[in-house]
């Protein structure tokens, strides 16, 4: 049987020309084979939304030959490796017109560790690339491991490029599992051309145990090329679920407890003489709680929507669920290089 119609599509009948910019939603389950598409892809590729989502062994029969061991690599990648989706290619839609998408994706994983299914949010870039070729190359100037963390803490990220040009500044979430099971979470704005560099003194001053406040301080006295800017810094315990975090921007933590999202409150400027510029603060987290720390460029609208989703982010039974939730709901390619770390407490 095909599966269900989305909500949100329209009445039979070929859709209208999708502007460029505009993003459409794919899930498609691997154990039954179904697929389920929003009416905007419906309209990005020129599909009657009327007919079945195509299956993944049916959507390469929409790509333009030269792009489809593109996105094969891309699509095993995702569900052998499990790695992100994020890349370019082009379709060749039923009116003969070609048009260049950015699709990015991940895989939802089973208790057994395989996949199960995958989505992805798929975005007309068209008008972006004048003669027609997807970027070859991909936004992020840096490479982002895997996160890996204490077994108590669910981990996941959501990083969001921005339209080009491509500059040497890019969002980084990051997590190091430090001696004793604690971690260190940290978020921020690298700008400049060497962030390994940096990355790795921020590694290197949480394993000689210099706590969120402190080690802001150490990387403003940095003579270094690269800046670690508007940045949120967590150290986390798993033995008694103590938090503790500083910032040296703007944003706060967002926590999701028992249905309702909440800001957590801003540290209080330290005392003259304190050794640290940065304010410190320190809470108790609960099996079940949810953390997001976010980048700023996510506005005050962005965040608001994310607070919204509390009921459905705290009942979520995964991070990448989490993640999910959050890239439906703030799309893609709109708010600059931003990225969104998923902490969830799972004991």
């Amino acid at each position: 049987m095909p599966p269900p119609v989305s909500a949100d599509r329209p009445p039979a009948g070929h859709p209208e020309g999708a502007p460029s910019g505009r993003v459409g939603r794919a899930e498609w389950g691997l154990l039954t084979d179904e697929a389920d598409w929003s009416v905007e892809l419906y309209r990005i590729l020129g599909l009657d939304p009327s007919v079945p989502a195509l299956t993944l062994d049916e959507l390469p029969a929409l790509v333009h030959e030269e792009d489809r061991p593109r996105l094969t690599a891309m699509v095993t990648g995702c569900l052998v490796d499990a790695r992100p989706i994020d890349g370019e290619f082009r379709v060749r839609r039923p009116d003969d017109s070609v048009r260049t998408v950015h699709m990015r994706g991940e895989p939802v994983l089973g208790t057994d560790g395989g996949a199960v299914s995958m989505w992805a949010l798929i975005r007309d870039v068209s008008e972006l690339r004048p003669h027609g070729r997807p970027s070859a190359t991909g936004p992020l100037p840096v490479r982002r491991p895997p996160l890996h963390g204490p077994p108590t803490l669910d981990l996941a990220a959501h990083h969001m490029p921005g339209a080009p040009p491509v500059t040497a500044a890019a969002d980084w979430c990051d997590v190091l599992e430090l001696p004793g099971g604690a971690a260190l979470l940290s978020v921020g704005d690298l700008t400049g051309p060497d962030p390994a560099t940096l990355l790795g003194a921020v590694h290197g001053l949480a394993l000689a145990d210099i706590r969120p406040s402190r080690l802001l301080a150490v990387l403003d006295q940095l003579d270094t090329t690269t800046f670690l800017r508007g940045a949120i810094c967590c150290h986390y315990e798993p033995q008694n679920r103590n938090f503790t975090w500083a910032r040296s921007g703007r944003r706060v933590p967002l926590l999701f407890r028992e249905g309702t999202g909440r800001r957590l409150t801003a540290p209080d400027d330290p005392s003259p003489g304190a050794g640290s510029p940065y304010g410190q603060a320190e809470l108790t987290l609960r099996p079940g709680d949810v953390l997001l720390l976010h980048t700023e460029r996510l506005g005050e609208p962005d965040v608001a929507r994310m607070l919204g989703l509390g009921p459905r982010l705290s009942t979520a039974r995964t991070a990448r669920e989490c993640v999910r939730l959050l890239a439906g709901e703030l799309g893609a390619g709109q708010h600059g290089d931003a990225c969104v770390l998923v902490v969830r407490v799972s004991g």
